[in-house]
């Protein structure tokens, strides 16, 4: 083998390793790391706050999410890129992550990033997230207090629906 065979063979084996690690990241992303996922808690924190009732991370919205996004490799990328983008918002702002800002410097980073162009980052980790987080925190009967609801109709159902309904009355 000489020396212009052996270049070529190392250059192409560093190559090939570093194309599968790229492949690698773009198409199977890392777990949400400890400073990610305490981002996201933030973030939800936010969004629900406890109040008179429970917030987002009391009803274990948090943890749902984090499920869902350990079998879906592109929500969890954008749950990376989001929390990334919060964390970069508060570098802008003085402090090393997201965590750390005050409730009213969050609203306003959560404020722009709901207000952001249709299409960017920002705004699609913004509706995805928002979306996810009130599915999974109004699904919990725990939630429900706050605005009066009584939970379904069913098993129960509505007893009487042979009778037929007079919407002229």
């Amino acid at each position: 083998m000489n020396r212009r065979n052996f270049l070529r063979l190392t250059f192409g084996t560093g190559l090939l390793a570093s194309a599968g690690y790229i492949l690698k990241e773009v198409f199977i992303p890392a777990q949400l790391d400890v400073g990610e996922r305490r981002t996201l808690e933030a973030f939800l924190d936010t969004l629900i706050p406890a109040t008179e009732t429970p917030g987002a991370l009391q009803l274990g919205v948090a943890e749902k999410i984090l499920a869902a996004s350990s079998d879906d490799a592109q929500y969890r990328r954008l749950i990376k890129k989001g929390c990334g983008w919060l964390d970069g918002k508060a570098k802008s702002r003085g402090v090393t992550e997201y965590l750390l800002l005050g409730e009213r410097e969050r609203e306003d980073v959560v404020g722009g990033a709901a207000g952001a162009p249709a299409g960017t980052l920002a705004r699609i980790f913004f509706e995805r997230l928002r979306s996810d987080a009130f599915y999974h925190y109004y699904a919990h009967p725990a939630s429900w207090r706050g605005f009066g609801y009584q939970g379904p109709p069913q098993p129960d159902g509505y007893p009487d629906y042979i009778k037929p309904q007079s919407f002229l009355s």
